[in-house]
């Protein structure tokens, strides 16, 4: 009994140790754990400073980039020569001279102003055509990083307006006229060459379908914004569209004055980028002739302008969408009988001429001989208002 109690005493006394060396070991334990998730927080305010810092430095460089990007790109959009010389900078190439071609044994006078001309008719167009690169990189690129910018949408508009005024210089230039042989000057072998002087081996369309994310001044200043915004794949060749887009159709709503000024802008435009006359003629120039012709009737309405849209179909029998412009004439001489008197049904012949209040203005009759459409118009006197008597 003496021998179990004093095992008991001593098992007593062996957990109660073990009891205060657990909790010791614990104790240590959780301020080692609470050490380590002290240093651990420390750690990750320490990444957290360092993190807002690379962000800060990131925006400080953007900034800065930004900055002297667009401060390159509005002066170059604003000169030819400046344009050029920011191009020049950024490694862009100018047009080889034209060779000096000539009939003579030495070039003369008159030959070498030809090629020097021819130079520098070459060289203006380039120097438009960067400008147009320049000024449309600028607004797209405030499309990219500032679209919300107050006014934003107005001053494109504006300079979309101003660079469609420019846009036609784009134009190939003539082939010089050969010059007018020197008779004191001795004529060269016919098998050693001849002739006037040819354009230099210079495309300017490549640049002119250059967009903007792959542009060489972009690259050179720095500017890697585009992501996969739209405007990053917008180039010089896409004025037209844009100035279609943001000009002229919204002016379209309700013609006015401006409106067929925007037209014209806007079909000159077009001229210049078909160089297929055949195609323009036939296929381009009808549909936009019709349009302008529909919106200048609906700025004034008149029985001429009828007439002259009647006289577009005429003129364009072939074309694929005769069918719906004939039905958008007669709707267009439906709505004015309505407007000035008379019977809309009275369109299907022809009726004499009649200064009577509400006789049809212009009749319009079609019959069809195969695949042709034969139009027949008539117009008549314009319709008179019994003015009442003075007082």
């Amino acid at each position: 009994m003496a021998n179990f109690e004093i095992a008991s005493s001593r098992d007593c006394i062996n957990y109660d140790a073990m009891r205060r060396y657990g909790l010791g070991w614990i104790v240590w334990a959780a301020l080692v754990l609470q050490g380590g998730l002290a240093l651990a927080q420390n750690s990750l305010d320490a990444l957290e400073d360092e993190l807002k810092e690379a962000k800060q430095q990131h925006q400080d460089a953007t900034s800065q980039v930004q900055t002297n990007f667009f401060s390159q790109i509005d002066a170059a959009m604003g000169s030819p020569d400046a344009a050029v010389a920011l191009y020049q900078q950024a490694g862009g190439a100018l047009p080889d001279p034209s060779p000096v071609v000539t009939e003579h044994l030495d070039e003369t006078v008159t030959e070498k102003a030809t090629r020097l001309a021819l130079d520098q008719a070459n060289l203006t167009r380039l120097g438009v055509l960067l400008q147009l690169h320049c000024g449309l990189m600028h607004y797209a690129a405030l499309f990219v990083v500032k679209p919300d910018e107050k006014g934003l949408q107005a001053d494109w508009v504006a300079w979309l307006q101003k660079a469609a005024q420019i846009y036609p210089q784009l134009a190939a230039p003539p082939p010089a006229a050969p010059p007018p042989p020197d008779p004191n000057k001795k004529k060269r072998d016919k098998d050693k060459g001849g002739g006037t002087p040819s354009a230099p081996a210079v495309n300017p369309d490549d640049l002119k379908a250059k967009v903007m994310r792959d542009s060489i001044i972009g690259k050179f200043l720095g500017f890697k914004s585009w992501e996969d915004k739209e405007q990053g794949g917008w180039a010089v060749l896409d004025l037209p569209r844009l100035y279609r887009t943001n000009v002229l159709d919204p002016l379209r709503a309700s013609p006015t004055a401006a409106t067929l000024a925007a037209w014209d802008a806007y079909i000159a435009m077009m001229n210049v980028d078909e160089k297929d006359n055949d195609k323009w003629n036939q296929v381009v120039y009808p549909p936009l002739q019709f349009d302008r012709a529909c919106d200048d009737y609906a700025v004034e309405p008149s029985t001429e302008k009828l007439e002259s849209l009647v006289n577009l179909i005429k003129a364009n029998p072939t074309y694929p969408k005769v069918d719906d412009w004939i039905a958008r004439v007669r709707q267009l001489m439906d709505d004015y009988r309505a407007q000035h008197g008379g019977n809309a049904a009275a369109a299907q012949t022809p009726a004499p001429a009649s200064s009577t209040p509400g006789a049809p203005n212009v009749s319009v009759t079609t019959t069809q001989q195969g695949d042709m459409t034969i139009i027949t118009t008539h117009t008549n006197s314009a319709p008179v208002t019994n003015a009442p008597p003075a007082p």
